[in-house]
């Protein structure tokens, strides 16, 4: 039995939190017309174009096992699958990472190994591989964090088309909150509805200079609002199950299924490994903390 583990944060100050389980869908094809914006457009504010009065149509849209898929493999070239051995992440310098983009030197990074059954030293030393299911369980609450910490960030996060949905995901993943929150100009861009500016403003980042071809993709969905371009879809989907539980099979035999949580202020998941029955719990919560409000994961593994 591997006690719970959190992050440092104090989890007994608990504002509400849901995750819906799919992301809305918007009707209509793609536009072909106008390039990536679907339209002319005026200029905004310092020279910024302003979306075109004929917004791009927005289909087709990712579904959730999709926009899972999307963010794996802009993190890892193994995609949901990540790489169970320590390797070194783009980051200048470098961090020591695994899985799928787990940032070894985050500070709760001891934990959470710890709760899926790893140990940190040697999994930092590269003596220990991870298994499938400890990449997957760290994956969905890395997820999952990301998801709550963008809803929080954009108040109208609910009402996009998971496209644009993806993205705010994607960077939230890929930066952290702390970092995300310096793109003040892209928050205030998606929070406004002007998506062709968000578009513009993370192109014109530093972090676009960083990433390369994620960033291109990703201010091609900001800015079309739906995946136009085949290329953009992820490679390698989870298989969702039948019926109404919303689960689905992820690479090396693992069924991961939403369990909703035991109250609104939690979004509790159970992953487990189908051969030999090891069962993880993930759960993400929002804390508030004396610096500000966060989002947490929790891991439980029996």
């Amino acid at each position: 039995m591997v006690v719970l583990a959190t992050v440092s944060f104090l989890l007994s100050l608990l504002t509400a939190i849901t995750i819906a389980p799919a992301p809305a869908f918007a009707e209509g094809t793609c536009s072909t017309s106008g390039g990536p914006g679907g339209g002319g457009g005026g200029g905004g504010p310092g020279g910024i174009p302003e979306d075109p009065d004929a917004d791009p149509s927005q289909e087709p849209q990712l579904t959730p096992e999709e926009m899972q898929a999307y963010v794996a493999e802009n993190e890892s070239p193994y995609g949901l699958s990540g790489n169970p051995h320590v390797y070194p992440d783009t980051a200048v310098p470098p961090h020591p990472s695994v899985g799928v983009g787990f940032n070894l030197d985050r500070l709760d990074a001891p934990a959470l190994l710890a709760a899926v059954g790893a140990n940190y030293a040697a999994v930092r030393a590269g003596t220990q591989d991870l298994t499938p299911l400890q990449i997957s369980t760290l994956f969905q609450a890395d997820y999952r964090t990301a998801v709550a910490n963008a809803r929080r960030v954009f108040r109208n996060f609910d009402l996009l088309t998971s496209a644009r949905q993806v993205v705010l995901i994607d960077m939230m993943y890929n930066l952290g909150p702390g970092k995300f929150a310096e793109f003040k100009a892209t928050i205030n861009a998606v929070n406004t509805g002007n998506f062709l500016a968000a578009s513009v403003h993370m192109q014109n980042s530093k972090w676009a200079t960083q990433v390369g071809n994620r960033a291109k993709k990703n201010g091609r969905l900001m800015s079309q609002g739906a995946v136009c371009d085949p290329r953009d879809r992820p490679r390698h989907v989870p298989v969702p199950h039948g019926g109404g539980g919303g689960g689905a099979t992820y690479p090396g035999g693992i069924e991961v299924t939403p369990l909703g949580g035991n109250s609104q202020s939690d979004f509790e998941m159970m992953l487990r490994n189908i051969a030999s029955e090891v069962r993880c719990y993930t759960m993400t919560v929002t804390v508030t903390g004396p610096d500000g409000t966060y989002s947490a994961s929790a891991i439980h593994c029996e």
